[in-house]
């Protein structure tokens, strides 16, 4: 497949999953008294997914590969699955465990593939290790997820969302910023 056909393509999911999930979460939250932390946090995670597919896009070349499509349709799907869940505390964190664990599969893939290799020699280190703190943070936001949406109450589960959520907020900026500042010293792509 073309790649500016195959990039341009990736981008169109993440907008149209983007304002999907903005969609539901609206219609979610317009439907029941749902406490306001779950559409704010909802609506973080939405918006850094945006953020992180639509930066990763257009820094790297992606050949067209059938596993990868399937992978960021399976997130793009999970996320207005996280919105129409919010009205349950258990479901919505299990709903965000299965998007976390998409999450994991995808930079595992990545990892594997060695999309990482791209660029200058800084700039092949930095996305290497950026794919194995994805792929670590992924795993354990699942997995803790997965527990705390099994045994913990509405309130602190919305607590534990918020921690996470600013460490995913933290790990984009710094991850962003590492790849500008290589970027900007070595001239790489």
């Amino acid at each position: 497949m073309d790649e500016r056909l195959n990039k341009h393509g990736q981008l169109a999911v993440v907008v149209v999953g983007f304002f999907a999930t903005i969609q539901l979460l609206l219609l979610t939250t317009a439907r029941g008294s749902i406490p306001t932390a779950r559409p704010v946090l909802t609506a973080a995670v939405a918006f850094a997914f945006a953020v992180r597919y639509w930066w990763v896009i257009l820094l790297l070349s992606w050949p067209f590969s059938w596993l990868r499509l399937v992978l960021i349709l399976a997130a793009w799907s999970a996320l207005p699955v996280v919105a129409i869940s919010m009205a349950d505390a258990q479901r919505w964190v299990l709903a965000l465990a299965g998007l976390s664990a998409i999450g994991f599969l995808t930079e595992l893939y990545n990892g594997v593939t060695g999309q990482w290799r791209v660029g200058s020699l800084a700039m092949t280190r930095t996305l290497k290790r950026d794919h194995i703190l994805g792929a670590a943070s992924a795993a354990v936001a699942s997995l803790t997820l997965v527990w705390a949406g099994l045994t913990l109450n509405p309130p602190v589960l919305e607590r534990l969302l918020l921690a996470f959520v600013v460490a995913d907020w933290i790990r984009l900026v710094v991850m962003i910023r590492q790849h500008q500042l290589v970027h900007s010293t070595d001239g790489s792509a």
